[in-house]
C-alpha cells in the first residue's frame, strides 16, 4: 500500500493511554463465528478530550500525509468535488408512535455565513420488519470521503434487505448481522461507486420482541437511557462502542496486516490508521477498500441485550450528535421530553447538537442524524399512527 504502511513487528505499537470502552463488555462475538452474544450492558466510558478546531482534529480522513512518510512536502486532499444533488431520502417512515427518526445536513462556511453541504448521513427505521410487527430494524450510516453520500445511500438501500433475507436472522441474529455487513461491503466493491477512499460508519439495531442486537462498524453510536433510583433520572448506558485504530484489539489486527497507527493527540485529534498517505480515524467501516489491506474491516462488532423494565429510551445517532454531546447529555434531553411525542424528542436532540456546533465551531456543522425508540416499544396501548 505504499511507504505509509509498516510491516508487523518493524516498530513498536504506539502507547495507548485511553482504556477502550469495549473492555467493559464481555459479550463481544467478534471472534465467535456461531455463538450469540450475552445480555450485558457496559458502563459509560469517558469521552476523549476535545480540541479547538473540528476540521483540524476530527476529519474522518486526514488530508495530510502519514507523518512517518519520507516526502513530507506532498499533500493530498480527499475531499471536494462531487454532485450537489442529494442521493435519495435519508429516513424511512414508520407507522408506530414509539419510533421516530430525522437527519439534517451539515453546514459549510462561506463569506458572510454558511450554506448547507451535501448530507452524507443516512438513517433507516423499518417497522414492521420482515413482515413481523414484533421486529424492527433501525440504522444510522455516516458517510465520509468524496463519495461518502453515495456509499451511505448504497448501504441504506442494500443492508436492510441483506439482513432481512439472511437465513440465520431468526436463529443466530449476531451471525446474520455480521455476514450481512460483509456481504454489503462486497456488493459495494462490485458496484459503480468509487469506494476506495470513501466509506461509511454503520450502526444497526435489530429488535425482536424484547431482545435487541447492536451491530457497529465505526463511530456512530447507540445508547440506552435507564431509570436509576426510581423514576427520577435516566442514566446513559452505551450499547455500541467506537472502534478506534488505537483500541488494543483493533490495533493488533491492523499491525498484523502491516498497517501503521498514530495515537490520539493530547488536543483530542483522533488516532489514525494510515494507507497510501491517507489517515482513517476508524478501524472498521463499510467501504474504504484501499484500507482493507491494512486491517480496516467491514465486519461489525455485535452485542446482544434484553430490554430492562427500567429502560425508557434507545437513541441511535451519527457522529454529528456525539461529537459535542456526551451520551448522558443526550439521555438528559430525552428525559426532559418524555412527555412529548417521540418526534419531539428527536427534534430536541438535533436542535441541541446543532446549537453546540454553532457554539463550538461557528459556521461549520457536521451532518446530524438521530433515531429514538421509546420503551416499552410494544406496549399494548401504543397504536399505529393514522
Amino acid at each position: 500500500m505504499g511507504g505509509a504502511c509498516t510491516k508487523a513487528g518493524s516498530e513498536p505499537a504506539p502507547d495507548v493511554t485511553r482504556k477502550p470502552s469495549v473492555d467493559a463488555m464481555k459479550d463481544d462475538v467478534e471472534n465467535d463465528d456461531d455463538s450469540e452474544a450475552g445480555d450485558v450492558v457496559g458502563d459509560v466510558p469517558a469521552s476523549p478530550q476535545k480540541g479547538k478546531n473540528f476540521r483540524d482534529r476530527r476529519l474522518t480522513m486526514s488530508q495530510v500525509r502519514d507523518p512517518k512518510a519520507s516526502d513530507r512536502n506532498k499533500r493530498l486532499s480527499v475531499y471536494g468535488g462531487g454532485s450537489d444533488q442529494d442521493v435519495g431520502p435519508v429516513v424511512e417512515d414508520v407507522q408506530i408512535t414509539t419510533i421516530a427518526a430525522k437527519s439534517i445536513p451539515g453546514l459549510e462556511p462561506v463569506p458572510g455565513g454558511a450554506v448547507a453541504k451535501i448530507n452524507q448521513d443516512r438513517a433507516v427505521a423499518l417497522h414492521p420488519f420482515a413482515g413481523d410487527g414484533k421486529m424492527a430494524l433501525l440504522g444510522v450510516y455516516d458517510g465520509h470521503g468524496k463519495q461518502g453520500e453515495q456509499v451511505s445511500a448504497f448501504v441504506k438501500q442494500h443492508l436492510p434487505g441483506l439482513i432481512e433475507k439472511h437465513p440465520l436472522l431468526l436463529t443466530k441474529p449476531a451471525t446474520a448481522l455480521k455476514e450481512a455487513y460483509v456481504q454489503c461491503d462486497e456488493l459495494l466493491a462490485s458496484s459503480q461507486i468509487e469506494a476506495s477512499v470513501s466509506g461509511t460508519t454503520a450502526v444497526s439495531v435489530f429488535v425482536k420482541d424484547q431482545t435487541y442486537w447492536v451491530a457497529n462498524a465505526g463511530d456512530s453510536r447507540a445508547v440506552i437511557g435507564r431509570y436509576k433510583g426510581g423514576k427520577k433520572a435516566l442514566v446513559a448506558l452505551d450499547v455500541s462502542f467506537d472502534q478506534k485504530p488505537d483500541t488494543p484489539a483493533e490495533m493488533k489486527r491492523i499491525i498484523a496486516a502491516g498497517g501503521h497507527v498514530t495515537p490520539a493527540g493530547a488536543n483530542g485529534s483522533p488516532a489514525r490508521v494510515w494507507h497510501n498517505f491517507r489517515g482513517l480515524a476508524m478501524a472498521r467501516s463499510i467501504g474504504d477498500h484501499n484500507a482493507s489491506s491494512v486491517g480496516v474491516i467491514a465486519e461489525p462488532d455485535v452485542h446482544q441485550y434484553s430490554f430492562d423494565k427500567d429502560d425508557a429510551v434507545l437513541i441511535i445517532g451519527s457522529d454529528g450528535v456525539w461529537e459535542l454531546l456526551e451520551s448522558q447529555q443526550v439521555i438528559d434531553i430525552a428525559m426532559q421530553n418524555l412527555s412529548q411525542p417521540t418526534e419531539d424528542i428527536v427534534d430536541r436532540i438535533i436542535e441541541q447538537a446543532a446549537h453546540m456546533w454553532k457554539v463550538e465551531e461557528g459556521d461549520y456543522r457536521d451532518d446530524i442524524s438521530c433515531i429514538v425508540l421509546r420503551l416499552p416499544w410494544l406496549e399494548p396501548s401504543i397504536t399505529p399512527m393514522a
